[in-house]
Order: structure tokens, then sequence, then C-alpha cells
């Protein structure tokens, strides 16, 4: 079990392609993981764009990531048609991060 302990979408250093930043703190066993949990703004959408447009995908890791393109150690989910039959693998692989 988790708890989102803040959702940063209102940092002044946010990039382009983050759109929103969660962070997720485990509460069980191993107590106080936290996993970063980004929403990537799709690259092709236009600059001025209304907060939550053109998210694309969502993206999981340990660390908060300072680069666009996935690094290794991250968990992935495609938002657009199919993310209901990917949501299985991109739970285990947050469940990876115990």
């Amino acid at each position: 079990m988790a708890e989102i302990i803040d959702a940063e979408s209102e940092w002044n250093d946010l990039d382009w392609w983050e759109d929103e930043i969660w962070i997720l703190e485990h509460l069980w066993s191993p107590k106080g993981i936290r996993i970063y949990l980004t929403f990537l703004v799709d690259p092709q959408a236009p600059f001025e764009r209304k907060k939550n447009e053109h998210v694309w995908a969502a993206r999981a890791s340990l660390e908060r990531s300072r680069e666009r393109l996935a690094d290794e150690g991250t968990v992935f989910l495609n938002l657009h048609r199919g993310w209901k039959k990917a949501l299985p693998d991109f739970l285990k692989g947050l469940d990876g991060f115990r």
C-alpha cells in the first residue's frame, strides 16, 4: 500500500515535458520507499497548452528523472489506446521497486 505524499504540478522547475509529478511513499514493508510518478507531455504538443492536455504517458522511477527519454530503472505506461491492457505490467513494475 502507498499514499501520495506530494503532487507537484506547481513546481517552478518542471520541464516542458513534465505535466505533473506525484511522489508515492510505500506505507508497508519496506516502509518509506518513494516512487516518482511523472506524467509526460507529448513532444508534438503545442508549446502553449492547458494543464493536463496532451499527456501521453506515465513514467515511474525511484528518483526524479531529469531526462525526457526513459532512463534505465524506470517503468513506463503509454496512456493512449491499449493502456488498460498494459496496466497490469505497469503495476508489476511498480511492485518491483520494493
